[in-house]
């Protein structure tokens, strides 16, 4: 493809476009800083080879099109060139520091500069953040304030700028600068909050530079700020008790470094300091400084070098000397350009505007080729994949190739096997091709000797690439392979959509494999005789088929050993929350865990030296066993007289016992999810839950539900629960209420305690009414007189209970959640319709989570965060979200609905229903919940069916599907009844 350039007519004067970065003589790529591009002014103001480097590192982690990478990267070799004489910039840093000399009164020592600054040493950089802006950042330890009674105060004492230095990106602020916009900002008493993230900077409807400030942002407050006699800028501040404070907090308790930025405007002015550009500030508005809990790029952070004040003086006073600069032609647009010109008939810089409207023009010519460049660019990436797909395939028949050569076989034999791997293109299955094919012609070869010797045994047979089965194998496994088989063909005629998501099939099966193989160690009683009916019915088997009747003569399944066994795989196979459990076996009635019990502060400070006379302290740490009640699971399913009579004639017909027992397998499955993802949701919010006792309805509170309801609904009246706030206040972040349920703890002597805790009460004068279930979808009041909304804290009542606007109910007690953080879905205007980054901040809050949690006093890294389809598509509208998207899965859990991993945390998308629905996310800990398997999986029958109308006898039988469980979540507690270690939170999200 040709590339175009534009030629200038005649010299430019730089200093007139030396904030745009414009070079007299040099040709211009089409994509150049016009387009106000701020990596590319970036690029251009760079005044280092350092710099240049370090934007060189950020455009790995910078989303870009292959094109737009490319034209950075050449800018950079460019500029690196024409500057320090060098397109390498590598190199081109390594001269720089080699070159390291003294200048202008401050002496520099092997690249590097000892500030004292009372024993803290602080770092300076300018880093670009997620938006695209940059800030500078000052990074070093706090130290605490103390009191009178020299005990930490709460408040901290930091450095938080530095002037009369220059930082790492060659940026100067004079004290002389600086000071009066400090005094300006202490006479105001410090108006502003600091907030983490640095809030966006707009232009308002008068000019004036503002800032988008967000309340749940604000982290700390100041009091008190002054310049050092070395130029360290220290100020005093304190966390406030927000979730950025306390994400602070927990930096400082862990006494990690903190980074403040400026926030402040002005005007930057560049100038020569010992041959290189300074941009030196000359006035300034100093607003506040915001905190910066994660700065990246670390090798960015420079000690700052020092200046004199004579050299510092001498900046200044050639700074006041310079002409004001002249228009700057780059910065307006094309319209505005030819409306100045139209103007300014014979002005000076008539030639300068002509230059610039020539430039703009073929700009926007420029604009043209991007489709051009767009389908070359896809044209190369799917070349790009097909050659990467060839060579893979290339790299895996290699290996097959020398995998083969090793074998002890004939080259007859070893040629089938080359022709048979001939699909291979994943090196990664060669070793278990190999290994499922070897063992497949060995067991040829032995009952081949052992025929010769005249001893008759049956051959092996491989079912698939992982297991073998034998005459002592698992001889049954053919039939429940294409009873599963059958299963998913009946699945997929109902629904269209059905797709088995392989990944997480073979880590939900081999999940199950380990705890009915620990049922077999343990000798289990259920395990064992189902395992010896399992043994028994696979006698019937030749080739995958039962040949005799898979009816007995009464009607019961002469093979339900079988029918169990590939209807409990089927069943968990598609578990969506079985790999976030830790599933077990237990025998018996109930489900007995292991659980700590600790007496005293886990994190206790107590000092460990004891004296040689004096009593040694004990942890009184202790375990117990905690005893879960296990639940039956059971359901049935009707087996019709001519559906009988069809598996009593001939083989084993698949088919009709899939058309009984699919859709049944789906119900085991979606009940098992929902009792798991509950359970979380249960332990979640009952963390420092708030319970509200005798909370009288006000008036401002209910309303008629008409109009809140779907058509049909039965409910009545709706009133909003306040959750703790004043009646008639209103707020969108609504704290879900927590839900009732019967709980089992240890108390503090290690006696087992249950009872019903979050219980929810609401009576009408004297009575008190009956509670019902809420289905949101219809909008329906079941089985009671009121039920509750518990995630959008509301409650309908029906016209039988009693309640009107003038007889208004009370709540004796409910409970609402604090152990959730909230996200405003609603795209901010000040973002001008780019929703993809402002749902960075989404990503963004996922790590104060996760930090949050891993800190004092929770100490639980999480590994997992989970939501709805709908509630995970934030996620994926993130404009940074595809550096985290990791389609080929996780490190750690597996299977499609796993679609990336940012910082440590799985993150996942699910379609199976649950009781957050779509307004939340869960984070947590793998294996915190446990589920106990007490039996396999059974069906048991039959029993005769009467028709439900009649009370007559059918011809048909009624079969029972049961399965033994208990899902339940130790946790470790204290004398007091707190909870240490709490595996779970959620982030709710909500509309502004």
């Amino acid at each position: 493809m040709e590339t175009r350039r534009l030629n200038i007519l005649f010299p430019l004067q730089i200093q007139f476009f030396n904030n745009i970065g414009f070079t007299a003589g040099m040709e211009e790529p089409v994509k150049d800083a016009l387009s106000d591009d701020p990596l590319m002014k970036q690029i251009l103001e760079a005044s280092s080879a350092i710099a240049l480097l370090s934007i060189k590192k950020s455009l790995a982690n910078t989303p870009l099109t292959e094109v737009d990478r490319s034209i950075y990267y050449e800018a950079i070799q460019a500029k690196c060139k024409a500057e320090f004489g060098y397109y390498d910039v590598e190199y081109a840093v390594k001269k720089e520091q080699e070159a390291a000399k003294p200048n202008l009164g401050f002496k520099v020592e092997n690249a590097t500069v000892t500030v004292a600054t009372d024993a803290v040493e602080p770092k300076l950089a300018v880093l670009t953040d997620s938006a695209g802006e940059t800030k500078d950042v000052c990074l070093s330890q706090a130290t605490p304030v103390l009191d009178s009674a020299q005990n930490p105060s709460g408040w901290y004492r930091q450095p938080v700028s530095r002037v009369d230095a220059i930082n790492g990106n060659n940026r100067l602020y004079p004290k002389n600068v600086y000071q009066p916009a400090l005094d300006q900002l202490k006479a105001t008493g410090f108006p502003y909050a600091g907030e983490h993230p640095h809030p966006r900077s707009y232009k308002g409807a008068d000019g004036r530079v503002l800032f988008d400030s967000s309340v749940p942002n604000q982290a700390v407050v100041f009091r008190d700020a002054g310049i050092d006699p070395n130029g360290v800028v220290w100020a005093e501040y304190k966390p406030l008790a927000t979730d950025m404070g306390k994400q602070v907090q927990a930096m400082l308790d862990a006494g990690l470094p903190i980074g403040f930025s400026n926030r402040m405007t002005g005007d930057i002015v560049s100038a020569k300091v010992d041959g290189k550009n300074v941009g030196v500030a000359r006035r300034l508005s100093l607003y506040t400084w915001d905190v910066v809990l994660n700065p990246a790029e670390p090798d960015a952070f420079t000690a700052p070098v020092s200046l004199t004040d004579s050299t510092v003086a001498t900046i200044l006073d050639s700074l006041s000397k310079e002409d004001e600069p002249k228009m700057n032609f780059l910065t307006m647009t094309l319209a505005e350009l030819k409306a100045w010109k139209s103007a300014n008939t014979g002005h000076a810089d008539m030639a300068l505007c002509d230059q610039a409207i020539e430039l703009k023009q073929a700009a926007e010519q420029a604009a043209v080729i991007t489709d051009e460049l767009e389908q070359l660019r896809q044209e190369k990436q799917q070349r790009e994949q097909h050659e990467e797909a060839e060579r893979k395939k290339q790299a895996a028949q290699q290996a097959l190739a020398d995998a083969v050569s090793d074998l002890p076989y004939d080259q007859s034999i070893k040629n089938g096997l080359l022709q048979k791997g001939a699909t291979l293109t994943d090196a990664n299955e060669v070793e278990v091709f190999v290994e499922a094919e070897k063992a497949f012609i060995d067991s040829i070869q032995i009952n081949d000797k052992l025929s010769a010797l005249g001893v008759q045994r049956g051959r092996a047979a491989v079912i698939d690439s992982h297991v073998q089965v034998g005459d002592e194998a698992q001889p049954w496994r053919p039939v429940i392979d294409n009873l599963m088989a059958a299963f998913d063909d009946r699945l997929r005629s109902t629904d269209r959509n059905f797709k088995a998501d392989k990944e997480l099939r073979v880590a939900n099966t081999a999940i199950l494999d380990r705890a009915l193989a620990k049922m077999e160690r343990e000798n289990h009683e259920q395990y064992r005789r189902y395992m010896s009916e399992l043994n028994d019915a696979a006698q019937a088997i030749q080739n995958g088929v039962i040949n005799d009747s898979a009816m007995s003569s009464t009607g019961d399944f002469a093979q339900s050993a079988l029918i169990s066994r590939a209807f409990m795989y089927q069943v968990w196979q598609d578990l969506k929350f079985a790999q976030l459990a830790m599933v077990e076996p237990f025998s018996g009635t109930t489900y007995k865990i292991p659980v700590e019990f600790q007496g005293h502060d886990l994190y206790t400070q107590d000092d460990f030296v004891t004296g040689e006379y004096e009593g040694i302290e004990t942890e009184g740490v202790e375990t117990f066993f905690l005893e879960f009640g296990a639940e039956w699971l059971k359901r049935g399913t009707l087996l019709s007289k001519e559906a009988q009579h069809e598996m009593q004639n001939g083989p084993f017909n698949y088919d009709v016992v899939a058309r009984n027992m699919a859709n049944l397998a789906a119900r085991f499955q979606r009940v098992k999810d929902q009792k798991l993802s509950l359970e979380m949701l249960h332990v979640s919010d009952e963390y420092n839950a708030v319970t509200i006792t005798n909370e009288v309805v006000a008036s401002t509170e209910i309303a008629p539900a008409t109009g809140k309801v779907p058509a049909g609904s039965n409910a009545a009246f709706v009133v909003t629960l306040l959750c703790g706030r004043a009646a008639g206040s209103t707020s969108k972040q609504v704290p879900p209420i927590v839900r009732p349920r019967t709980k089992v703890w240890l108390d503090q002597f290690g006696r087992k305690q249950t009872a019903v805790v979050n219980d929810i009460v609401a009576k009408v004068g004297g009575t008190t009414l009956k509670r019902g279930t809420w289905d949101p979808i219809k909008g329906v009041i079941n089985n009671g007189e009121y039920a509750i909304d518990f995630e959008n804290a509301k409650a309908y009542f029906t016209t039988a209970s009693g309640v009107t606007e003038a007889n208004r109910p009370t709540f004796g007690s409910y409970s609402y959640a604090t152990n959730v953080s909230f996200f405003d879905i609603t795209v901010p205007a000040a973002y001008n319709g780019r929703s993809s980054l402002y749902f960075n901040k989404l990503l963004e809050q996922l790590d104060y989570e996760k930090a949050y949690m891993g800190s004092a006093p929770r100490y639980v890294t999480p590994d997992f965060a989970l939501g709805s389809l709908n509630a995970m598509v934030n996620f994926k509208n993130a404009e940074l979200f595809y550096k985290w998207a990791s389609p080929e899965g996780t490190s750690l859990l597996k299977g499609q609905m796993w679609f990336a991993n940012r910082n440590g945390l799985d993150i996942g998308e699910m379609n199976t229903p649950w009781a957050a629905g779509d307004q939340r996310i869960l984070i947590g800990k793998v294996n915190a919940t446990r589920m106990g398997v007490g039996s396999p999986l059974g069906i048991e029958g039959p029993e005769p069916y009467f028709d439900p109308t009649s009370m007559k006898i059918t011809s048909a039988k009624q079969y029972y599907a049961t399965e033994q469980v208990a899902i339940a979540t130790p946790l470790v507690i204290d004398d007091a009844g707190k909870t240490y270690n709490p595996p779970y939170r959620t982030i709710k999200m909500y509309n502004s």
